[in-house]
């Protein structure tokens, strides 16, 4: 049993769309705690309801409370959830660094946007329903047009279908329905990496990091494409600090970030590559051959066609093993580069 405090953390926002259902909850609300929760819950009414637009938004936040406690408030948010047209909490607590809990609260009702929306975002993950689940959270978004969450899946549904504007317009009304959620500043950074925006989707990206938590893959996730952003935007320096902070990070098997090792120490030893940091990008590359395999592939042949542009400014002249090896796996510039340095 555990007796020492937890760290809890909350972010979310529930909307409750009318002000007779705005009033229910808060009263269903005040009447648990008075008849049951008593003390043990987190939150203050005051704290999280919003009459001016009937949700109750609880900011992210970390309090250093019990087991108890932990267990009252989510049971509490999952109750009146139930009430909730649209949005989300998530809460997670953490003993002493160790993940007890992880939890998505969110409405589960057979109120006609709840159910679009759940079938929709189910239907994302499936390959070749793409069509049926913009559909559905197009009508999910008719029922209620405030739904943020809608509108980033349905952004992600048509980033898929190579639909960028609309995936643009998509995540950006997403953001303005609800200014705190990662996942479409994500998004927004995306389309805009396929656009060559690079310096905006940094920008995009570090709002992502920033509203997310280092629990949460997409955290990592956006701090690799961030430091691709700046890589590209000639910003080595940041870019170098960013793709180091990810690769400090140790990623289990089942984390998404596990198999883009490989690119962020290819990204990585290009931008020391270009600060002229030579033994450094030279580690960098060795790690990214000896990684293997990864996806957003770095092709074997890229590796070592820039381990040996690294050791040829090394002075290193096994070089030349490097590009033809490169060059015998259809690598262009490894042989052009062969042949230059080799006449020189």
């Amino acid at each position: 049993m555990i007796t020492q405090p937890l760290k809890l953390i909350f972010k979310g926002r529930l909307e409750f769309g009318s002000q007779r259902t705005f009033d229910m909850v808060l009263r269903h609300w005040q009447n648990r705690i008075e008849n049951y929760f008593k003390a043990d819950i987190l939150f203050k009414p005051e704290q999280v309801f919003n009459e001016a637009d009937f949700s109750l938004v609880v900011p992210q936040q970390t309090l250093m409370s019990s087991d108890k406690s932990w267990r009252s408030t989510t049971a509490l948010l999952q109750e009146v959830a139930q009430f909730a047209v649209a949005g989300n909490i998530r809460a997670w607590s953490l003993d002493n660094g160790r993940l007890l809990a992880d939890l998505n609260i969110e409405p589960d009702s057979d109120k006609a946007a709840v159910l679009e929306y759940r079938r929709g975002r189910d239907l994302v993950g499936q390959e070749g329903m793409e069509l049926e689940a913009s559909a559905a959270l197009s009508r999910a978004i008719e029922k209620y047009e405030r739904h943020a969450l809608a509108y980033e899946r349905r952004g992600y549904v048509n980033y898929k279908l190579q639909n960028f504007n609309d995936a643009l317009h998509d995540f950006s009304k997403s953001i303005r329905f609800n200014p705190n959620n990662p996942e479409p500043y994500y998004g927004c950074g995306k389309v805009k990496m396929l656009k060559n925006d690079w310096e905006n989707a940094a920008q995009d990206f570090d709002q992502a990091v920033r509203r997310s938590l280092a629990l949460q893959p997409l955290h990592w996730l956006a701090r690799l494409k961030r430091g691709e952003s700046l890589f590209h935007a000639k910003q080595y320096p940041e870019a170098t600090q960013e793709l180091r902070l990810y690769l400090q990070r140790n990623f289990k098997e089942n984390d998404p970030n596990f198999n883009r090792r490989r690119r962020a120490t290819y990204l990585l030893g290009k931008s020391l590559l270009a600060m002229n940091d030579i033994p450094a990008a030279l580690e960098a590359f060795e790690q990214t051959l000896a990684i293997g395999t990864g996806i957003e592939l770095v092709s074997e042949a890229d590796g070592l066609l820039h381990r040996g542009i690294a050791k040829h400014r090394a002075g290193k002249p096994e070089f030349t093993r490097d590009l033809q090896a490169a060059a015998q796996m259809g690598s262009t510039e490894a042989a052009r580069l062969l042949v230059e340095w080799q006449e020189v």
